[in-house]
């Protein structure tokens, strides 16, 4: 530390002043994650394409290397995903779903369609998930109670000024359990949740051609939460899955022969 303040010319209490001021609780903290965030990086340089996962291409960039580099973007997001997952904190909130009376997804803009997906999949085990459009959100969290379950995405996860963030302090003031997907930086709903699935900051929020590593992460959570809730019951599971496919197989091939 004294080092760096030696070589910034600046002083040991401006550094915890900066380290503070980036959301982290003192210098320690910020040399750790900034470490962390070196190695990680030197990792995936030897590992994936050099790709900027703001601009990933370019005007100029050919049919073949736009596939390649939202390929290997899309592989890194999935992969890095996979290892910032805590796997009790997974489990965790895989009970939290199970035990609930009524789940519901919070998510604006992209995630609001990732939760219809993730929905769709708990209803076919069984659990139903309602996903409110954002007009609706704020009723929706205000009618659930201590049985209820909350499951609220945002990649920033900043204010509790804004949708979906913005629910968080009235559910648990209801007493309803909170699971957070969101990045692994140190923001407020990260902070604020009762459990936290995180995946690494690795784009801007707002400049880019799209949210490509975001949005793979979160599908990568979305379905790793889906997968523990399938598994605590999975020969039932397994079961009212594959009833279901062969009834809907049967009545289109019916349909087929005989339209409705």
């Amino acid at each position: 530390m004294g080092e760096v303040a030696q070589l910034s010319f600046t002083s040991k209490p401006s550094l915890v002043r900066f380290a503070q001021a980036l959301g982290f609780s003192g210098w320690t903290d910020f040399s750790e994650a900034f470490a962390q965030e070196a190695r990680d990086h030197e990792e995936a340089s030897s590992t994936w394409l050099n790709v900027d996962p703001n601009f990933p291409f370019k005007g100029d960039t050919s049919a073949t290397g736009t596939v390649r580099a939202i390929a290997s973007l899309e592989q890194q997001a999935i992969y890095e995903a996979s290892q910032s997952l805590d796997v009790a904190t997974l489990d965790e909130a895989a009970r939290y779903v199970l035990e609930a009376d009524d789940v519901a997804f919070f998510g604006i803009e992209q995630n609001y369609f990732q939760g219809q997906l993730f929905a769709y999949k708990l209803r076919q085990i069984g659990i139903d998930c309602v996903v409110p459009r954002r007009e609706e959100a704020p009723l929706v969290a205000k009618g659930l109670g201590p049985g209820g379950c909350a499951v609220i995405v945002s990649y920033s996860g900043l204010s509790n000024q804004r949708p979906p963030s913005s629910y968080v302090e009235d559910l648990r003031e209801r007493h309803v359990p909170t699971i957070g997907v969101t990045n692994s930086g140190n923001n407020w709903l990260r902070r604020n949740v009762d459990c936290a699935l995180t995946f690494r900051p690795r784009e801007h929020f707002v400049s880019k051609i799209a949210s490509f590593y975001g949005e793979r992460a979160t599908n990568l959570v979305l379905d790793a939460l889906f997968s523990r809730c399938f598994a605590a019951h999975y020969d039932a599971n397994v079961r009212r899955k594959l009833s279901k496919v062969v009834a809907i197989e049967r009545k289109l091939q019916v349909k087929d022969v005989l339209p409705e």
